[in-house]
């Protein structure tokens, strides 16, 4: 038996049908706020007759203020069909499905516009009009959809019902006997709500993304904080290591008497790894790895470097760090040369003698000598809205190796900024 549930009036909320069908059944379909079809096989064991399952429903409902319209029938069509078409609760004993949809109007079938403007134009108004054309003629106007129209008229519906799953929830709680200040009591504490919460994702195979933490004070306040590392995990002592961590950085300011994690699922990732390539870092060790060293510097010094688009020397961006897949190096062909500048952080302050404008001799701190040979200059600057900057390129040879040297234009200073190999 199938149930139909039907919202006459405005809901208290979006879900409040589905909330009160889960508590009869877990089996429920509801792609909208209403209908909502319940599946009821097997109830008459705990209810002894239709009508008396039906007044249960509807003494639920009005406990949670709500007036819906309620159908039981033995097809999915004629259940939901009648809820929306009958006012209370009505029953449809088997084999009656077609009489029931007789008088309803044909707008309660979920035609297309163009379908329902066809039927009308056809002087068609109800349910019972449309079940008492013939078969055949239906399936020469409409084709397959004809007998699929005819079926669903007199109340035949043999499709199985789809449940619509709830959604996944992922969190824990704790309310503390005693308030608690220190990090290490809180740490035994967060293994109690993060252990269930970590064993929850990995039964439904999910990891969290990100974690949210909300720390009931002593003073009614919360301290809340959200955590995103590096890698989706679920391992209990990765999250812990990590709240612990950034409660360090940023601690609460009284005592704290309630304990809530909330997770932000993903599905897991299944990676197959080469036995060629070298071990990847495991990411809850990762994870835990970063934290530190967000821990340990200022905020915004922690990250994966990466350049800007600008012609500034070394400009960059801190960001998240997450690698990426290991790319192997395209092999060039032998005897192509291969220059790489090697760039000394910071650059080393120089004294330069100049010959007619250009570069004679350099001495720096670990490089000395005449100028054998000499390229440049190449000529830079920008970022005159910010802080400006304006250099003087030049690459020169001496007895010990090439360097690029540069000339601060502002500072009208001189430095060593690489070798070149």
């Amino acid at each position: 038996m199938f149930g139909g549930l039907h919202s006459i009036g405005p809901l208290p909320s979006p879900g409040a049908l589905l909330e009160l069908a889960r508590g009869f059944t877990p089996r429920v379909e509801a792609p909208g706020p209403t209908p909502v079809l319940l599946d009821l096989h097997g109830f008459g064991r705990a209810w002894p007759s239709p009508d008396a399952l039906g007044r249960a429903i509807l003494g639920a409902a009005r406990e949670r203020a709500l007036a819906p319209n309620l159908a039981l029938a033995f097809t999915r069509i004629a259940a939901l069909v009648v809820a929306r078409g009958r006012v209370g609760l009505s029953i449809v004993p088997a084999g009656e499905e077609a009489r029931a949809l007789a008088p309803l109007p044909l707008a309660l079938l979920d035609l297309d516009p163009e379908r329902l403007a066809l039927l009308s134009r056809w002087g068609l108004r109800t349910i019972g009009e449309l079940a008492a054309l013939p078969g055949s003629g239906l399936a020469a106007r409409l084709g397959l959809d004809g007998p699929r129209l005819l079926r669903r008229a007199r109340g035949e519906d043999d499709a199985p019902l789809v449940p619509t799953l709830a959604p996944e929830r992922f969190e824990m709680s704790l309310e503390l006997d005693w308030p608690v200040e220190g990090l290490e009591p809180l740490s035994f504490l967060l293994a109690r709500v993060l252990e269930p919460l970590c064993v929850g994702l990995v039964a439904r195979g999910r990891r969290a993304v990100s974690l949210t933490s909300e720390f009931g004070l002593v003073d009614r306040t919360l301290h809340r904080r959200v955590l995103t590392p590096a890698a989706p995990s679920a391992e209990a002592r990765t999250w812990r290591t990590l709240i612990l961590l950034d409660l360090e950085t940023h601690p609460p300011q009284e005592a704290i008497e309630r304990i809530l994690v909330r997770a932000e699922p993903t599905p897991s990732r299944l990676v197959q790894f080469s036995l060629l390539d070298p071990a990847q870092p495991s990411p809850e060790r990762l994870a835990e790895t970063l934290a530190r060293l967000n821990a340990w510097t200022s905020a915004g010094r922690g990250g994966a470097a990466s350049l800007l688009d600008s012609h500034r020397p070394g400009a960059f961006v801190l960001g998240t760090f997450s690698p990426g897949p290991l790319h192997r190096e395209r092999a060039l062909p032998p005897g192509s040369p291969r220059v790489a500048l090697r760039v000394f952080r910071p650059p080393l302050p120089a004294d330069v003698l100049l010959a007619k404008g250009t570069p004679a001799f350099v001495a720096a701190a670990g490089v000395r000598g005449a100028v054998v040979d000499c390229a440049g200059p190449w000529r830079a600057s920008g970022d005159w809205w910010d802080v400006a900057w304006s250099r003087e390129e030049w690459d020169v040879a001496l007895a010990a190796g090439v360097y690029r040297i540069f000339r601060d234009l502002f500072r009208e200073a001189w430095f060593v900024e690489g070798e070149l190999d």
